[in-house]
């Protein structure tokens, strides 16, 4: 897997993943070498679950509800705002008590005349807290993100900071070899590998992305292969589930035309990936627990947009979209062939006027038939098979016949008048 562009050096360019607006200066962070990421299992604890934006994961305990351009819900036990859009939604004032623990992370949103306090290593990860400003607010420059945090849970949801399975997915480098029990899938003139116990569903109708509603976007249903024309979209109530923290799924998604629903809008990185001959642009936009690729064909001419579930250590997902390549055509290799033809008459010897009289000729490899031929009286038949000895009949009799690879047999049926 090579990247085109890939530059992740100083905290400007690593900001830029997900704003162009902002951009920090070099001098308050070191540039610090490249590192391949490696998503830190052990930082989620017993209980808890994933969250992930972008490069970064966090866990949360699995009653805790998790938002996503969504309304404080005031949910007792907390809450976690994933990429907050101020100014999108306009939430009503909170009544009820509000959770006793919130989490805020998505894009750094502070100025750029911020100072940056003494950074702090949280689990190999560089962070650096706003001395001034909301309270318990920290800038991640590795990671392109900035995390708010409040309540007593707050620092220790901080200290779960890990590399998350999308940084791992796109990282330049090495892919791991395709395991032996995992099984070929062919579809829209791609080719790719997944687990052979990944059931795999075709349809016409397009699924989506995921959960309906306010998670759409964010994970997979269920682990399988789905396969989709995009003939027309997919129209079913929405049964709105609720936003508790939940592990994502795996699983792979190709569709010929991708609809989104009206809340999910794709957008897609300029830096590409080169995946054996084809071209595929990762999605900036969502970056949650799936990533969609937008996959230029060979011999279409529209691209095709594969998604691919985002969990773990992110190595499935990884050794999936390193699979990735133009489809096989079907060759076949032509079997030797050779020709058997002649004249195929009613009778001889006899001035008689026989006009239009049809004659059949059939050809036999031992009792069965192979070739058969229903010809006017004086014409010749014709038949291409392949090399052995057969037995050929017409109008009168039979003759035996060998056939020759790349050769032709004229066999005449001159049969004499009774």
């Amino acid at each position: 897997m090579k990247l085109r562009a890939l530059a992740m050096v100083v905290i400007a360019v690593a900001l830029t993943v997900f704003t162009s607006s902002q951009t920090f200066a070099t001098t308050t962070v070191p540039t610090t070498a490249k590192v391949l990421p490696a998503v830190d299992l052990l930082a989620t604890p017993a209980g808890w679950v994933p969250v992930v934006f972008g490069n970064v994961q966090i866990s949360v305990p699995a009653t805790w509800w998790v938002l996503y351009n969504s309304c404080p819900t005031g949910s007792p036990p907390g809450e976690v705002f994933v990429n907050p859009l101020p100014g999108v939604f306009h939430c009503p004032v909170e009544t009820a008590p509000g959770p006793s623990t919130t989490v805020r992370f998505g894009p750094p949103t502070s100025p750029l005349s911020s100072v940056l306090g003494h950074p702090e290593v949280i689990n190999g990860i560089l962070v650096y807290p706003y001395p001034t400003g909301p309270q318990s607010s920290y800038l991640v420059p590795s990671l392109g993100v900035e995390i708010t945090v409040d309540g007593p849970l707050g620092q220790r949801v901080l200290h779960t900071l890990a590399w998350s399975p999308r940084s791992v997915v796109l990282a330049p480098g090495s892919s791991p070899a395709v395991p032996s029990s995992w099984r070929s899938v062919s579809f829209a003139g791609l080719q790719f590998s997944v687990p052979a116990n990944w059931p795999i569903y075709q349809t016409q109708l397009t699924p989506g992305l995921g959960i309906c509603g306010p998670m759409s976007g964010v994970e997979f249903v269920n682990t399988a292969v789905t396969l989709s024309t995009d003939v027309r979209p997919l129209h079913y109530p929405c049964a709105l589930p609720a936003p508790n923290a939940k592990p994502g799924r795996n699983g792979i998604q190709v569709d010929l035309g991708l609809r989104t629903e009206p809340l999910v809008t794709l957008s897609f990185s300029a830096h590409c990936l080169v995946l054996h001959g084809l071209t595929a642009c990762p999605a900036t936009s969502p970056a949650y627990s799936i990533l969609v690729v937008r996959v230029n064909v060979p011999g279409r001419s529209k691209p095709v947009f594969v998604s691919i579930g985002l969990v773990g250590n992110g190595m499935t997902a990884r050794t999936i979209l390193d699979s990735l390549r133009p489809a096989s055509p079907t060759r076949t290799t032509p079997k030797p062939t050779g020709i058997v033809t002649g004249v195929a008459e009613v009778c001889e010897g006899v001035q008689v006027e026989i006009l239009h009289v049809k004659v059949k000729v059939s050809l036999y490899s031992g009792s069965k038939r192979v070739a058969s031929e229903t010809v006017v009286w004086g014409t010749k038949y014709r038949f291409s098979v392949s090399p052995g000895t057969y037995r050929l009949t017409g109008w009168w009799g039979s003759k035996g016949v060998t056939v020759q690879a790349g050769h032709i047999v004229t066999v005449n049926f001159w049969n004499p008048c009774i």
